[in-house]
């Protein structure tokens, strides 16, 4: 790679934020990137660049430039200067000698990092052309609308200059060159329709959900609803077995008190029957009235006590059913979180033939039997147990779930890396599809023209064939005086040209002696330079 040198036209400004950090921070990563992808013979980090030596800095400027120019060698840092020059850095006057002994000073730094990135970028953007430039040699260009007709017009003038007027040849090579690049970029749609076609059956593949999966999870929810249906039925029977039970002692209490209530009736009679019998003084008339007063009292004490033991009671009993309602709510919670673990009934699962269902009897004489089974040495130590093996199976369906996100963040990656494909794929086809409609719409206007022009030129030919009996002889005539005046042309400019020629050759023959005239003269005036200067000397 082979540079011209010169100085740069007059002084620019640099207009480039060298001073700023966020844009020296970029320069050092641009320059650190760029050593490190061509294998630099040391390790180059950005710290390297925030306090370099001048040293440090020939070497780095000194490799990049023979990446250049691989003849030339920098032998001292201040030859920077004037390699800076010769390449036409626009802004080498802000560069000095003195400023590169003091590469890392907070004030030459910015100028000599901003050059050193400008030849870096130089450098970068060569490599790039060169490799274009090989890969255009290796591999042939695609075909390119502009590349062929200014190939045609290239052609075409050539013949014209070489005094012909046949361009048949290159219009059919630029006919089979559009006729080429047509087919391609109908094969090319087709194959990219075909791709496309492909995707979207695969996206829709994805896209569809499996029925199975639909089934089951349908079955499950079912299942889930059933079994918490079938526990709240069993919870209402239960309550209305025990409500029948309770009427049926309030029943059995109501017969009870009627009976005693007609026995207290009975000796009621009996005891005023006896009474009205016997002979009355006022003394126990007195005193039977004192007894009546007396019984009422107490009748009337315990009527209150009765009370106050009745609302005590209705008050116990409420506080008792609320518990028992609260105790059988944490029943059927309890039962319903077996059936959804899978330890109920004993068929299940984690029941291993054992029924772990929680019943309450509130007819028993003690409290230990009012549950049906011993919560602390039994249920407690089995739920402790499928605990365990509940954590075992989270801590792989955990694992699992892992895996599965992974796989799931993969394709969806996939699938969004596809996406991009075919929004890629469906913007060139429609890019290829509107240059084929108007490739097409160009073409069928062409046709159109040539369909016009051929009826016109079988119309003209009809009128001519009917008309070419008469005019043959004139034509026949005309094509004698033209051929004559084509002769004498055709003499006219052969005298021309040699005469041209001639006048050439005799200009040419003269500027050669006058060339050689100015060479003697220069030549003499060398000699009597040198014989003036020795004259001078001595």
């Amino acid at each position: 790679m082979q540079l011209g040198g010169g100085n740069a036209n007059g002084l620019q400004k640099d207009i480039r934020p060298i001073r700023e950090k966020q844009y020296q921070l970029e320069s050092i990563k641009i320059i650190a990137d760029y050593l490190n992808e061509v294998e630099y013979k040391y390790v180059v980090d950005e710290r390297l660049f925030q306090m370099p030596t001048a040293k440090e800095y020939h070497a780095i400027f000194k490799f990049v430039f023979q990446r250049l120019e691989p003849g030339k060698d920098i032998a001292k840092i201040e030859e920077i200067v004037n390699v800076l020059r010769w390449l036409k850095y626009p802004y080498s006057h802000e560069i000095s000698k003195s400023s590169l002994q003091a590469v890392g000073n907070a004030q030459t730094w910015p100028n000599l990092l901003g050059a050193l990135r400008w030849l870096v970028e130089f450098l970068a953007t060569w490599e790039t052309i060169d490799q274009l430039e090989k890969e255009a040699e290796e591999e042939p260009a695609p075909f390119n609308p502009d590349t062929a007709f200014f190939t045609y017009v290239t052609k075409a003038y050539n013949v014209f200059l070489e005094g012909e007027d046949d361009y048949s040849e290159m219009a059919e090579e630029l006919d089979v060159a559009y006729e080429q690049s047509n087919a391609d970029i109908v094969v090319q749609t087709a194959e990219l329709q075909k791709k496309v076609d492909e995707l979207e059956k695969e996206m829709n593949e994805m896209n569809e959900e499996d029925p199975l999966t639909t089934v089951i999870n349908e079955n499950n929810t079912l299942l889930s609803d059933m079994a918490k249906f079938n526990a709240y039925t069993k919870h209402l029977e239960d309550k209305i077995n025990k409500l029948k039970d309770s009427i049926t002692k309030l029943e059995e209490q109501n017969h009870g008190a009627e009976r005693d209530l007609a026995k207290i009736e009975e000796e009621k009679a009996e005891i005023q029957q006896k009474v009205d019998s016997q002979p009355i003084s006022p003394d126990d008339v007195e005193r039977m009235h004192k007894e009546s007063e007396q019984i009422t009292n107490n009748r009337n004490s315990i009527a209150a006590k009765m009370k106050e033991l009745a609302k005590l009671q209705w008050e116990k009993g409420l506080e008792l059913e609320k518990r028992i309602s609260e105790i059988e709510k944490q029943i059927q919670y309890y039962n319903t979180g077996l059936y959804r673990v899978g330890m109920l009934p004993s068929s299940a699962q984690y029941a291993k033939g054992e029924n772990y269902e929680i019943s309450l009897d509130t007819d028993a004489d003690r409290i230990d039997k009012m549950i049906s089974l011993d919560l602390r040495n039994f249920v407690t130590v089995k739920i402790s147990e499928v605990r365990e093996s509940f954590n075992c199976e989270y801590d792989k369906t955990q694992e699992q779930i892992n895996q599965i996100s992974e796989e799931i963040h993969h394709i969806c990656d996939d699938i969004a890396d596809k996406e991009m494909d075919l929004k890629t794929l469906e913007e060139n086809k429609s890019i290829l599809t509107r240059q084929f409609e108007e490739v097409k719409q160009l073409e069928q206007n062409e046709a159109d023209s040539l369909t016009k022009r051929c009826a016109n030129f079988e119309q003209r030919v009809s009128q001519l064939r009917s008309e070419g009996a008469s005019v043959y002889v004139e034509w026949k005539q005309k094509r004698q005086e033209i051929q004559i005046q084509y002769d004498r042309c055709q003499q006219e400019y052969n005298v021309a040209r040699e005469s041209t020629y001639n006048e050439f050759n005799q200009i040419k023959n003269e500027q050669l002696r006058s060339q050689q005239h100015i060479s003697n003269v220069l030549l003499d005036l060398k000699r009597l330079s040198e014989n003036e200067l020795n004259e001078v000397k001595k």
